[in-house]
């Protein structure tokens, strides 16, 4: 692989992305809808001269197609987050798909755990084709990785906050650092043998909510509080709580039957959780020192 573009660029993992290409002699097209967040990623690798950014919207066919000039693989992330727009990551995914065939390059889609409740397979689960491949992943967290259900609670901490009890936090489930899920898809990108498949990506292993806060504690000293759900905010969230209870179910579904959805990839030396909550408490305690 010597060039390859990551739509929606400016997103956690599409960051996480960039900086391991990059690291491994990649040029790379940065693809993004937001100025704001290309501006960023110039400024985090200046000194790279491996580095375009191209502003552009994800479905725009046209736009697209002019950025992949000459480009190997193209990487594209969904349903990482729970803010993710479903019409527009199937016009994305649509758009993608046929700027793929017409260039000629390969495609990656890396999906969470975020699906839309009234889809009742995961995005693009059938079988692949030779050029392409679907990598499935558990819950992303690190510095990277923002809007999920663990980044709201951990945040929470670092403000001294109680965390409201949105889930069971003694159910375990597997999560995955993000700069892990980065590398363990740019490994596989770069195995021939991997196209044509569906896989999916293991984490550090089951571990509770509980027990990550109990970390996070650790590095602030003050341990982690819960608090349900109750008055008017339970009132509110009758409108949507049913949809959100459908999510969680079939996230926890997901965990338990990964394997459904093609071939396991663990990568090698992953971040252990106590490392990655460490590094990503640090870095939120930074941020907020400096009123980000």
């Amino acid at each position: 692989m010597c060039k390859a573009m990551v739509v929606r660029a400016g997103s956690g993992w599409g960051k996480a992305l960039v900086k391991q290409l990059i690291g491994a002699n990649v040029e790379v097209v940065a693809y993004s809808g937001s100025q704001r967040k290309l501006e960023s990623l110039q400024e985090a690798f200046s000194s790279s001269p491996l580095l375009r950014t191209v502003r552009g919207e994800a479905g725009n066919r046209t736009d697209l197609l002019a950025a992949a000039e000459g480009v190997d693989v193209i990487f594209c992330g969904v349903y990482l987050t729970y803010d993710d727009n479903p019409e527009k990551v199937r016009r994305m995914l649509k758009a993608v798909r046929s700027i793929a065939l017409m260039s000629g390059a390969k495609m990656v889609t890396l999906e969470g755990v975020y699906r839309p409740v009234d889809e009742k397979e995961p995005v693009n689960s059938n079988v692949p084709g030779t050029t392409s491949m679907r990598i499935f992943s558990p819950e992303l967290y690190g510095e990277a990785a923002s809007n999920t259900i663990i980044h709201y609670a951990l945040r929470k901490i670092v403000q001294g906050k109680p965390v409201k009890q949105l889930i069971d936090p003694s159910v375990r489930r597997d999560y995955l650092y993000v700069d892990d899920a980065a590398r363990y898809v740019l490994e596989l990108a770069s195995m021939e043998t991997a196209y044509g498949s569906n896989w999916h990506l293991r984490g550090g292993g089951p571990i509770s909510q509980a027990e990550l806060l109990d970390l996070a504690g650790s590095i602030v000293q003050d341990a982690p509080r819960f608090e349900p759900i109750g008055g008017l905010q339970q009132h509110f969230l009758r409108w949507y709580e049913p949809t959100a209870k459908k999510m969680l179910d079939r996230y926890e579904r997901l965990v338990d039957n990964l394997g459904t959805f093609g071939t396991e990839y663990s990568g090698v030396s992953p971040t252990s959780y106590k490392e990655g909550i460490a590094s990503t408490i640090k870095s939120m305690m930074a941020k907020q020192n400096h009123g980000y």
